[in-house]
């Protein structure tokens, strides 16, 4: 297990800070890569598992994560890179295998299609759902009530 209880935050209480991990080792539905993150303090460092790169973000200064700052904090970086790569041994994380289907102009189409149609379409239905009249439908994120 990992993690702490948050009970005490909850009666009005705090908790010791710590490192905070993700690990994603897929694709997602929305366009996101794999990739294994650790949050510390101010920092967030990203490791991306397909190409191996690392960046770096300062999110009291940054919090859009817009600028990598990895090539300027290279201690802080590897020090971070280091931590997230016991962590992940630790927990014993799966790690993504190849795909010995993978075809390169295929995925450099999704890619296309993810940037330019699935994200900006994403981002006006946020649009639309922060609008100030919006109501949902009967058939809300596609599901439709049905009867025996």
């Amino acid at each position: 297990m990992d993690g702490v209880s948050l009970v005490p935050l909850l009666t009005g209480g705090s908790i010791p800070e710590r490192p905070f991990y993700w690990h994603y080792p897929h694709y997602g539905n929305q366009g996101g890569d794999p990739s294994s993150i650790i949050r510390e303090g101010e920092w967030k460092l990203i490791h991306y598992l397909e190409d191996g790169h690392t960046e770096l973000y300062n999110l009291t200064s940054d919090l859009s994560e817009s600028n990598d700052v990895s090539a300027n904090y290279p201690e802080i970086t590897e020090r971070m890179r280091t931590k997230l790569e016991a962590w992940l041994a630790e927990v014993d994380a799966k790690m993504p295998v190849p795909d010995p289907e993978y075809n390169p102009g295929l995925s450099l189409k999704r890619q296309e299609e993810i940037r330019n149609g699935l994200w900006p379409r994403l981002e006006q239905d946020r649009l639309n759902y922060l609008s100030p009249g919006w109501q949902p439908n009967e058939d809300w994120w596609g599901s439709q009530i049905t009867k025996d």
